[in-house]
């Protein structure tokens, strides 16, 4: 099979035993079994320009292929880059979170500080849909730069607030930034990594996203005790130039061919308008339920039933009507699609209840200070580390990530209902003892999924699907 064909169609079922195959050749493993393509060795050398013959290739959709299979010691450093601005979106977002009490005592909050993470979340969810395809329609790295852009003044902005609904309102607009920059990260190592050795690197991505998720906390927690919570969104500025640097110095820019009249065009608006708006009114509903409004009141159920009717019409248009959709729903077809997206969207929830929420509680029921409550966040942290990086790397090397991601996903749910068993009494052995085998499932689901999902689909949809998963 030829090389420039291995991800240009979906993948098919052909026996696993090739795998092994020595031919130069590509050969695709069968994925309803749990296997990944297998792709050829990236360690020779490649010409940028001339990767794989594809810097003038277009998709039959018309959108330039922006795949770049570079040789190993060009992949490490575009894979830092992207690194670093993951990096920067994580930290900023689980510092905030460490440090929400003390911005609610000083800036006299009350209620309204929820709205602090929230209006960041808002908006980063709503806007996630549109950056896989206006990617492919911009190039990733000219995306990359307006997100960081977006996100570094954002962050000054907010340094600068003088009472919460100011705070709130410079929020959102860094999650406009802050939502795309771990999704641009994602893509970019799907297009210079071969799908056989993705796993490895995604792996390692992983790793580096969950040493972001438990350091993140600590840091807010310090910069918030011990000096003031601002420098939390002050050390966003130098961090966001230094990924920036990386992406200018480091990462290709892949032309994509067409006229700026062209690349307008080809942007779905009116899917743009009904996702934003309607994801908008779900987490709004969401965000209110429980907290400001009880769930039956009308102010919850209003934009409920509102964000519903949308995602059904954007269905509809997606399906029916769009030229070039941000979200094709042909991509459903897969089941693999589907079950990353459902399977996703549980461990994001999972998640988050642990890094928001886990810390609270070991605030309340044992009287510990901020630090400390998010200290205990690291044996999840350390051990997901380990593990998204062995099992990225068992992914590329056998080709399979089936049995990784089953015995992932009991692992963290016998943590998850450990955790329900934790009280007043429980010893600090047993809650770092929970922590650590939920971060042995956990690193075993996240990053062997999206590898997953990304050798499910055609070439040309994987910027879309990746978005679809997230």
């Amino acid at each position: 099979m030829d090389i420039s064909k291995t991800e240009s169609t979906a993948p098919s079922s052909v026996s696993v035993e090739t795998a092994n195959d020595s031919s130069p050749t590509a050969v695709i493993t069968d994925l309803e079994k749990g296997a990944v393509a297998v792709a050829p060795s990236t360690d020779t050398n490649v010409d940028i320009e001339k990767a794989q013959g594809l810097s003038v290739t277009k998709h039959e959709n018309g959108l330039t292929d922006q795949t770049f299979y570079l040789p190993r010691r060009k992949i490490i450093t575009i894979f830092l880059a992207c690194a670093s601005t993951e990096i920067v979106a994580l930290l900023d977002e689980k510092e905030v979170a460490a440090a929400l009490s003390i911005i609610s005592s000083e800036l006299m909050a009350g209620s309204k500080i929820s709205w602090v993470a929230s209006a960041y979340f808002l908006t980063s969810t709503a806007c996630t849909p549109l950056y896989g395809r206006i990617s492919d329609i911009y190039s990733r790295k000219n995306v990359l730069y307006t997100l960081m852009t977006i996100f570094f003044f954002g962050s000054l902005a907010a340094s600068l607030a003088q009472n919460v609904v100011q705070l709130i309102i410079f929020r959102a607009i860094t999650g406009i930034g802050g939502g795309g920059l771990i999704l641009l990260g994602q893509l970019i190592v799907g297009d210079v990594v071969t799908v056989r050795e993705r796993g490895k690197y995604q792996g390692i991505l992983g790793a580096f996203v969950a040493l972001s998720n438990g350091i993140g906390p600590l840091i807010g927690a310090a910069y918030s005790q011990k000096v003031s919570w601002r420098w939390i969104f002050r050390m966003n500025m130098p961090l966001a130039v230094f990924a920036s640097v990386c992406v200018y110095f480091f990462m290709p820019l892949k032309k994509v061919h067409g006229t700026a009249m062209d690349k307008l065009k080809k942007v779905d608006f009116i899917g743009s308008l009904l996702v934003l708006i309607g994801t908008g009114a779900i987490i709004l509903s969401l965000t209110w339920g429980g907290a400001e409004y009880s769930w039956a009141s009308v102010p919850v159920l209003v934009p409920l039933v509102l964000g519903g009717v949308i995602a059904i019409t954007f269905i509809i248009w997606e399906w029916k009507f769009a030229e070039l959709p941000l979200i094709p729903m042909y991509i459903f077809r897969y089941k693999m699609v589907v079950g990353a997206a459902l399977t996703h969207f549980v461990n994001g929830y999972g998640m988050y209840v642990q890094i928001f929420y886990l810390p609270t509680f070991y605030q309340l029921a044992y009287g510990y200070s901020a630090i400390r409550s998010a200290s205990l966040l690291l044996p999840v942290v350390l051990f997901q580390t380990l593990f998204s990086t062995l099992s990225g790397a068992m992914v590329s090397w056998k080709g399979r990530y089936r049995e990784i991601l089953l015995s992932g996903w009991a692992m963290w749910s016998i943590a998850l209902g450990l955790f329900a068993m934790l009280d007043e009494n429980s010893s600090l052995g047993m809650q770092v003892g929970i922590s650590a085998f939920a971060g042995v499932g956990i690193g075993q689901t996240l990053q062997p999924s999206l590898v997953a999902v990304q050798a499910a689909v055609e070439r040309k949809d994987m910027a879309v699907t990746t978005t679809a998963r997230r």
